[in-house]
Parts: structure tokens; C-alpha cells; sequence
């Protein structure tokens, strides 16, 4: 049976990634060194982490290079088709039926789709993924706006992160409001800038519409420009829902989820392209085993998204950026705690602060960043309880516990274990396999200093 992919036109928005994160694409053997210079489209440093009213961060190779994800989509539709792949644009998928031996795509014109596996890459807002899910209400939800424009004279450094200095009005709520801002490779004057919240999904939220409004409102202080002076190309907005159980497990045999509808970026990032590429290479080569030793039962396939201590670990920076008015902090302090944290990762070193700007938790810079917080600002640790919520905190420290638990496995029992596993029958060589990968991914220690 022939590969397929049914697929349907994408915005033509550039991606941002580090070349170091690009390079692990090339790695896995997806794309050549050549092509990958094909689908630059800018490249630009350094790059900021601001605070405003406290102070800068400046960094260089992070989120520096723009990609023209049109340009990326065609390199690889040339060599999905040309390794025998089928693409079938324009068709709609109506149903799934697994069976025992394959599952079946039911379009929506009457055609049907035999095959083995079945990946499901549709995103945050899979049906497939809301019939597992159930309908669940997502834990957290990360409101997105922006703009790309042309006529910024000053376009040759980046903000991966700026936060504003206190919460701000969206509509009838208070949000702690955080902009991006990256030179566009459509022209030498163009830029993309985006400005961001996390909230709580519930009734009487801020709307997109309303962080709109206030987006024209702040946009023009924030990148000291006269609105009236740009030429807007493109405004851009998105929602981007996520769950603390997240990677998600598989639910059906023959059914696996990736990227976004698998859950497996971090809810800081959300959508995160780099936070998702460092995983091609242990997806690539789980599937193929899973496909090769007919291993595509519900069970096998949910070893290829376990649990990763890391990934969890994050949901308390999620928390802590989200303003919560019925909380009695001060309405600097999500400000105040940022930079904090990256003024004390900075001091710590390229090893401690890289990682983290890359969607990488690791235990033992996050022992050292946490430390040295904790000695330097001790102040500021019961407002971050106030924030956060002791459940949470205390939900957060299991999480912690294990992060460590699986530094240690990755760490030292892998080295020994990995003779034994070596030698035993396919079945469990898959499974022990998948173990080691979710111990070293699971502890952020298959990521690499260095572009």
C-alpha cells in the first residue's frame, strides 16, 4: 500500500527556528543542506528577552532564522510523491474504520483508503483527538494576534519575548500581555509582530477581537512606530488550546497523533515549531519499527508519546504567566518573576539559559535557575504561591521528582541497559527501546549545546 496524505493549503506565515533546530531535520534525513538554504527566508540576530522597566536580555541563534513554510511544503510534496506517495488535495475525510489487519480512510466523496497506520497530524482541533478528549474543556488556552506590516526602519534584531510591565485591559478582563517581533523575509522593511496572553478557558475571557483592539492601542509604543506610517500585509490571530496530560496517549489501534494533536509541544511555546523538530528523529524511527514488526496496537503505539516529566514540569511557568485578578499580587509581579528567572539563568550561563529558550527543561539547570531565584529574591516566593496555587505547586513538584528520577535512569541505567536491549526479541525490543527514548527526551537530555 501506497503512503498518502490528505492535506489542505496552510498559511503562508514564516516560521521561525534556530538553525541549530533546522539542522535536526537534516539529521533525521528529511531534507538536504541544500534544501534547507532554500526555505531560509531571513536571518537576522541578535535576539531580545525584554522586560519592560526592569531590563534586557540579548541573546544570539534563537528563533533567528525565518522559513518559508510554502516553500518547505513543495520540497517535500516533490519527495513524498517521488518515494511513491499519494497526495490527495482537496478531499475531505468523513470517517476512520479499524479493523484487525488495517484501517480504512472514508472520504467524504465515497472513496476509500486502505492502510496500516493511520498518523494524525491535523493540530490542536483533530476531531480524532476531540473524540478521545471526550469534550474536555483544555487546561489552559494561549490567545494570539499580530501583524505582519512593512515599514520598520529598524528590522535587523528579533524579540523572542517581551513582557509588558504590568496587566493590561483586553476587553472587560485583565491580561498579562507578551510580544514577539521578527524581521519577514517578504522585504527588507517587513516585520511580523505578535502579542500573546494566557488565560483560563472560560466564559467572559478576553476575545480575540477585543486583544485585537488592544494590540493597535499598544502596538505603536511597544515597536516605536506610527501606525499609520506601516502598510498591513497580513493580521494574524490564533488559539492554541492545551491539557496538563499531554503528550496523548494513542486511543485506537492503527491511529497515532503528532506534532500539535499529539499534545508534545510545550505550553509555554504552544505551536511551537523547534519544540517539535527535535522529536523527528524518535518518531521517525518508533513508527517504522512499529510499521516493520507489525506492532500497531493501541498499547505499542502509545510508547511512542509517554509520558516526559520535562514537558509537565512546564505547566507551572504556564500558570504562573497567566493573570489571575482574584488573586491578590501585585499587578507587576508576572513581569517582576520573569525577570527574575532569565536574569538568574543568564548569570548561570549559556548551559542553563539556551535550553530553556529552546523548550528544553532539564533538571539540573532548573535546580540552579530555581536556586539561585530562591537565594537572590526570596521575596518573591510568596506571591508566587498566591499565583500559582499550592495544589498546583504541589501537583508540580511530582513532576519535578520524576524529572530527576529520569535524569538519573537516562543518565546511568541506560548505558547499562542498552547491551541487554540490544539482544532481546523485536516486541521487547520495541518496548525497552521506546523506554530509553521517553527517559532521555522525557529529561531534555537528547538536547545538544552548540548551533
Amino acid at each position: 500500500m501506497k503512503c498518502v496524505h490528505i492535506s489542505a493549503k496552510q498559511r503562508e506565515q514564516e516560521w521561525n527556528i534556530s538553525r541549530k533546530e533546522l539542522m535536526e531535520i537534516v539529521e533525521v534525513g528529511i531534507l538536504s543542506e541544500e534544501e534547507i538554504e532554500q526555505i531560509i527566508s531571513s536571518d537576522f540576530n541578535p535576539n531580545r528577552c525584554g522586560f519592560e522597566s526592569k531590563g534586557e536580555i540579548w541573546v544570539e541563534n534563537i528563533l533567528n532564522i525565518g522559513i518559508s513554510p510554502a516553500k518547505l511544503v513543495e520540497i517535500m510534496k516533490e519527495r513524498f510523491v517521488s518515494s511513491g506517495g499519494a497526495i490527495f488535495e482537496g478531499k475531505s475525510l468523513a470517517s476512520i474504520s479499524v479493523h484487525d489487519d488495517l484501517a480504512v480512510l472514508n472520504l467524504s466523496d465515497g472513496d476509500s483508503l486502505p492502510c496500516r497506520l493511520v498518523i494524525d497530524a491535523m493540530g490542536n482541533f483533530s476531531p480524532i483527538v476531540r473524540q478521545i478528549r471526550s469534550g474536555r474543556k483544555p487546561d489552559g488556552v494561549c490567545l494570539v494576534v499580530g501583524t505582519c506590516a512593512r515599514g520598520f526602519d529598524r528590522n535587523t534584531t528579533s524579540d523572542i519575548i517581551f513582557s509588558s510591565s504590568s496587566i493590561k485591559r483586553a476587553g472587560n478582563s485583565g491580561v498579562q500581555l507578551f510580544w514577539e517581533a521578527f524581521p519577514a523575509g517578504s522585504g527588507p522593511t517587513d516585520r511580523t509582530t505578535y502579542m500573546f496572553t494566557y488565560v483560563d478557558p472560560q466564559f467572559g475571557g478576553p476575545k480575540l477581537e477585543e486583544l485585537l483592539e488592544t494590540f493597535w492601542n499598544l502596538m505603536p509604543i511597544y515597536q516605536d512606530v506610527v501606525l499609520e506610517n506601516l502598510e498591513i500585509r497580513r493580521v494574524i490571530f490564533g488559539i492554541f488550546p492545551t491539557y496538563r496530560d499531554s503528550p496523548l496517549p494513542a486511543a485506537f489501534d492503527r491511529v497515532l497523533q503528532v506534532g500539535d494533536a499529539s499534545g508534545i509541544q510545550s505550553p509555554v511555546s504552544f505551536g511551537g515549531f523547534g519544540s517539535l523538530t527535535r522529536h523527528l528523529g524518535r518518531l521517525s524511527t518508533g513508527i517504522y519499527e512499529a510499521v516493520s514488526g507489525d506492532l500497531l496496537d493501541a498499547r505499542s503505539l502509545q510508547l511512542l508519546n509517554p509520558y516526559m516529566p520535562n514537558l509537565s514540569a512546564s505547566w507551572l511557568f504556564q500558570r504562573a504567566m497567566s493573570a489571575r485578578p482574584q488573586i491578590d499580587i501585585s499587578p507587576t509581579f508576572i513581569n517582576d518573576l520573569l525577570f527574575a528567572n532569565f536574569d538568574s539563568m543568564q548569570k548561570l550561563g549559556d548551559s542553563v539559559l539556551r535550553p530553556f529558550l529552546q523548550d528544553v527543561i532539564q533538571f539540573e539547570p532548573l535546580v540552579k535557575t530555581l536556586g539561585l531565584v530562591m537565594i537572590t529574591r526570596p521575596q518573591i516566593l510568596p506571591s508566587i504561591f498566591k499565583q500559582a496555587g499550592l495544589g498546583v505547586i504541589l501537583h508540580w513538584s511530582g513532576h519535578f521528582v520524576m524529572l530527576g528520577y529520569y535524569t538519573f535512569l537516562s543518565t546511568f541505567m541506560d548505558p547499562v541497559l542498552r547491551p541487554w536491549v540490544e539482544s532481546l526479541p523485536p516486541k521487547n525490543k520495541y518496548q525497552w527501546k521506546r523506554y530509553l527514548e521517553a527517559w532521555k527526551y522525557g529529561a531534555g537530555l537528547d538536547y545538544r549545546q552548540g548551533e
